[in-house]
């Protein structure tokens, strides 16, 4: 149940923000990259602007996985067009809140890691997690690569 959670709540706010999911996807990957390269030396700069937060060791890594993603949503409402673009922007989305899951699980507290790790979907998406990271880079991508701006005739004309 609660992984159909986070997985659907990704969905339903990107589609209601329209935001682009596929970026938001990368912003995941760049928070990622944050957590297995700065995470531990940002532990003891972070801990001075991190007074009030008791259990630093939790909710920094979490912070850097998820704090690209949340700002570039920020900045992305409304970027994305409704109707079709708008439908595509799912597969996306799917690919942010599985990849997320999968990202968020290790770095959280015993009692949620157990909470989650002992449903029966997760070690069938454990199992699969290489695959699934791999169709969600692609279908992100893709969904970028169908983003490109149309270039008109007139345009070619007036470079001219």
């Amino acid at each position: 149940m609660l992984i159909a959670i986070a997985v659907t709540i990704p969905v339903l706010l990107f589609a209601i923000l329209r935001v682009n999911a596929a970026i938001i996807f990368l912003s995941l990957c760049l928070g990622s990259v944050l957590v297995n390269l700065v995470g531990s030396d940002a532990n003891s700069v972070l801990f001075l602007f991190s007074a009030g937060l008791h259990d630093n060791s939790i909710v920094l890594p979490l912070l850097f996985l998820f704090a690209p993603a949340v700002l570039t949503t920020i900045i992305m409402i409304r970027t994305v067009k409704k109707g079709l673009p708008l439908l595509l922007n799912v597969l996306p989305s799917l690919a942010f809140g599985v990849v997320g899951l999968l990202l968020a699980v290790p770095l959280c507290s015993a009692g949620v890691r157990g909470a989650i790790t002992n449903a029966p979907i997760w070690h069938n998406l454990e199992k699969m997690q290489t695959m699934v990271v791999i169709l969600s880079a692609i279908v992100s991508l893709f969904f970028l690569w169908l983003q490109r701006p149309s270039h008109s005739s007139s345009d070619t004309k007036k470079k001219k």
